[in-house]
């Protein structure tokens, strides 16, 4: 089996980035758009920690 199989090329690399950061932006416009979305996904992450939260200290 070649290892050439399963690399990606550079614009295929590429051109996932684009899809996935148009996708995550679209996403993003939508849920602003709507607030009753928002506020159900602000209540579903209530109890999250945030990373102000997360001490790395002992």
């Amino acid at each position: 089996m070649k290892l050439k199989a399963f690399i990606p090329s550079a614009p295929e690399i590429g051109r996932e980035t684009i899809i996935v950061l148009c996708g995550a932006l679209a996403a993003a416009f939508i849920i602003g758009q709507l607030p009753s979305v928002r506020e159900w996904i602000r209540a579903q992450w209530g109890g999250a920690p945030t990373p102000s939260d997360i001490s790395t200290e002992p």
